[in-house]
């Protein structure tokens, strides 16, 4: 997989964008797993539309466009499609929690866990013998609807984060098997890419080659050389060489009638003089 784009154009940060629009958009699809993956799926192509014009602008290649779409839509998004309806359940069942977490059930859970937190003390059989745990475990029940839900996000997050970070590393550990005859395909690819966007070889109006019989005719002077594309991996060719400047009239006649050095410059002596 070799982008010649840009490293926003990796499978990591595109991976990224699509989750992102996935993500944020999650909690509003249904529960169910067909339709959830059905309609994440098409989030996904609507944010891989909205990228491809701006990589095509920047140069990349077809080749590398489809087999980032199919890593995004085959590879990734299928395992985020399940974890996201599981997330999804948890957050409409209040992540299963005992009267949602509300002020009352903290209440019974924190004597709960007093009351355990001191029975686990005073047992003989049980080595902890500081009556601090007891009020360590009540403050843990107490806080037990909100560990909960961080633990359930914390684990939805370390599944997107890994699934972009396998990603980069799968196209990084593509690169070395890229073929040379790939590589020029791949250049050849942005080549054509780059004449299609600036026109080819086309004649400007106006030029000498299409100028009417009643127009000027070119004004002399150094050719300008085109400018490399910034999107060009090659070095930029040398500028072409300036032409001299045009001989005086009186030199251009001398040099065109054989008589050698051209005349110095200065002014011509009179007839007077001469004589």
């Amino acid at each position: 997989m070799l982008n010649l784009a840009g490293r926003e154009y990796d499978c990591g940060p595109v991976l990224f964008a699509v989750l992102q629009d996935c993500e944020h958009r999650r909690r509003s699809l249904p529960p169910d797993d067909g339709e959830a993956a059905a309609k994440l799926a098409e989030i996904a192509r609507e944010k891989l539309a909205e990228i491809a014009p701006c990589y095509a602008e920047a140069g990349g290649t077809p080749g590398y466009w489809r087999e980032l779409e199919r890593e995004v839509l085959e590879t990734a998004l299928p395992q985020y499609a399940r974890a996201a309806a599981a997330q999804t359940r948890l957050e409409r069942d209040h992540y299963g929690l005992w009267r949602q977490g509300d002020p009352l059930s903290r209440l019974a859970l924190g004597l709960a866990g007093l009351t355990v937190g001191g029975l686990i003390v005073k047992a003989p059989f049980i080595p902890i013998f500081e009556n601090a745990f007891a009020f360590v475990l009540a403050a843990a029940a107490f806080f037990y609807p909100e560990i909960k839900r961080l633990v359930y996000d914390w684990r939805h997050s370390r599944l997107l984060n890994r699934l972009i970070v396998q990603a980069e590393r799968y196209q990084h550990r593509q690169l070395p098997y890229v073929s040379e005859a790939g590589l020029e395909a791949e250049l050849r690819a942005v080549g054509a890419a780059a004449t299609g966007a600036t026109g080819g070889s086309a004649t400007p109006h106006g030029s000498p080659a299409t100028a009417g019989a009643g127009s000027e005719p070119a004004t002399a002077g150094p050719r300008r050389t085109a400018a490399a594309s910034p999107l060009s991996i090659f070095a930029p060719a040398e500028a072409a060489a300036p032409s001299p400047p045009p001989l005086p009239p009186d030199a251009a006649k001398a040099h065109a009638a054989g008589d050698g050095e051209p005349p110095p410059a200065g002014p011509r002596p009179r007839a007077a003089e001469r004589r």
